[in-house]
Formats: structure tokens, C-alpha cells, sequence
């Protein structure tokens, strides 16, 4: 039988979704282009998998009866496949590493500096998803490290090492200075607050940090770009409040940073699958993930 795990996939898909439309726009081909992909399977199975008229599809009862065995070949495949793809990232000098935004503009690049001075041909992949996803992209071997604050849920399945921790600051433009100097969410609502968008870690610990003080959380701006978040705060369109690392004071001209006392922080650290025996490489990656965040502990 000459069937391929592209075929297998688009029947799941499709098995899924019941419809033709969507399974077409997520593999980005035309529905007739899709309909005759799965006549070719139909033709090599010998079997019919879908009932369709112009009003619904379902599965017939022979797709029905293969689609466990579908589910579990093309899973197999693609856990082959990511598997391959982390060995080959081993020999060829390559590690991947998935950052919130704000530690991959902060810390990211100057991993990629030290690794470069010490392994001048290695070569390293970034992401920059939100929390969630960049666990995901770590169990799925997309990526070696996810560099992210810690999950309060929970991972069995890996393993968490803090690097540091950092408080909340106002960053602000250099023409204001905000008439507050603790953490107090009450107060802190009265300013035109730039905050990150709803499900990033940042805006998840901030509006915990605010309901428990009985405080909404309403900022005027909803940013997930550190620069336009930069450029709002130069311009005097807000306040933000963000991780002190998320703006580098000595590059982002016309905005101070002010301190709070007894401010929300938050652990940042590093998660690596349990059951992984790391490369040489990726030794190297967590040892200096380690000294940077020693450095960044120690700083003022």
C-alpha cells in the first residue's frame, strides 16, 4: 500500500474539522486541490472515508474504524520527525531557545554574544512566544531551553532552574516623574498604565498582583511590542509597567525607570525536558543562561 503520512494527516485533519473549507485553509491549498487529495487516499485504501452532501460532512463507518490507527501513525511521524530535528540541531552546532519577549530582547542577545565568543560557528534559533507556548514549543522539541517565568501549575515532565528575579517598574518619559514610590494598586490604577496583552505572563502576574488587593486592572494600552511599548512611554502616551528588564535604559532615550518599594516580581528561570540527556552544546547554553543570570541577580 502506497500511502504516504501527508495523505493520513490531511484525512485527521479533516476528521477533525468536518469541513472542507478550514482543513484547506490550514494546509493552504484550494478545497478542489483538497477534495482530490482525498480521493487519491479513498482510491488507495479502497475504502470510502467521508460522507458529503451540500449541507454536511461526517465520517463514513470505514473512517470511522481507521482513524485511531491514523491518529497514532501520524503522531509517531511527527515525533520521529522533531526528534530528528533536535539530533541534527546537536551536529550541527545548533541550539534553539524560546524567550518571553521580554527576555528576548533583554537576555537573549547577550547569550547569543558569550556563546559566540566561546563556540564562534554555533548557531542559535529564538523564539519569542508567551509562556504557554513557549512550554509547548519545549515538549513538542522545537526548541532545547524555554526561558520563561515559572509555571505555578506544574510540569512533571520538566525541569525548572531559576536565573534571577526582577521587580515591576514604571518606566516612563523623562518630561513626568510619577508621584508614587511603593507598590500600591490602587494608586498605581490612577496612572495611564501601558501593560503587556491579556495571557502573557506579564499581564497574568499583574492582574493577580491587583485583584489580590480587591484593584481591577484596566490599562489604556495593551502592548505586546517592547519598542512601540518604548516609543508610547517616550512620547508621554503612558506609563509602563513592566519587568525592569523589558527596557534597556541605555537605548531606549527619553524614558526613566522608577523603583517601587515591596514591588510584584518575578522568577525567571529556565525549563529543559527531564528525560533529555543534554549535548555538549546544550551544556554550554545552560551554563551561561546560569552566569547571566548571576550577573543579573548581582546588578543593582
Amino acid at each position: 500500500m502506497n500511502l504516504t503520512t501527508r495523505q493520513l494527516r490531511i484525512f485527521v485533519l479533516l476528521a477533525d474539522t468536518l469541513s472542507f473549507q478550514r482543513t484547506a485553509e490550514m494546509l493552504h491549498v484550494t478545497q478542489p486541490t483538497l477534495s482530490k487529495l482525498l480521493k487519491e487516499t479513498e482510491e488507495t485504501l479502497g475504502v470510502k472515508l467521508f460522507e458529503r452532501t451540500t449541507r454536511m460532512v461526517r465520517l463514513s463507518r470505514e473512517g470511522q474504524d481507521i482513524l485511531d490507527i491514523a491518529r497514532k501513525i501520524t503522531a509517531l511521524h511527527e515525533k520521529g520527525m522533531l526528534e530528528l530535528e533536535q539530533r541534527l540541531r546537536d551536529r550541527n552546532n545548533r541550539v534553539a531557545v524560546a524567550a518571553l519577549p521580554t527576555l528576548a530582547a533583554s537576555l537573549i542577545p547577550l547569550l547569543i554574544q558569550s556563546l559566540g565568543r566561546r563556540q564562534p560557528r554555533v548557531q542559535v534559533d529564538v523564539y519569542d512566544p508567551i509562556a504557554n507556548e513557549a512550554l509547548q514549543l519545549l515538549r513538542d522539541r522545537r526548541v532545547d531551553i524555554a526561558v520563561t517565568t515559572m509555571n505555578d501549575e506544574g510540569a512533571s515532565d520538566l525541569v525548572y532552574q531559576e536565573l534571577f528575579t526582577e521587580p515591576f517598574v514604571l518606566f516612563h518619559s523623562t518630561q513626568i516623574k510619577p508621584d508614587i514610590t511603593h507598590w500600591a494598586p490602587a494608586e498605581l490604577a490612577r496612572l495611564p498604565l501601558i501593560s503587556m496583552p491579556p495571557g502573557t505572563s506579564v499581564r497574568v502576574l499583574t492582574e493577580r498582583a491587583f485583584q489580590a488587593a480587591s484593584q481591577p486592572f484596566h490599562p489604556v494600552y495593551s502592548l505586546r511590542d517592547l519598542n512601540t511599548i518604548a516609543r508610547f512611554v517616550q512620547h508621554n502616551c503612558g506609563i509602563a509597567l513592566l519587568p525592569e528588564s523589558s527596557l534597556d535604559n541605555a537605548t531606549q532615550r527619553g524614558v526613566r525607570k522608577t523603583r517601587l518599594q515591596r514591588a510584584l516580581s518575578r522568577s525567571v528561570g529556565m525549563y529543559v525536558r527531564r528525560d533529555d540527556q543534554p549535548s555538549r552544546l546544550l551544556r554550554l547554553t545552560l551554563d551561561e543562561l546560569r552566569r547571566l543570570g548571576r550577573d543579573r541577580q548581582s546588578s543593582p
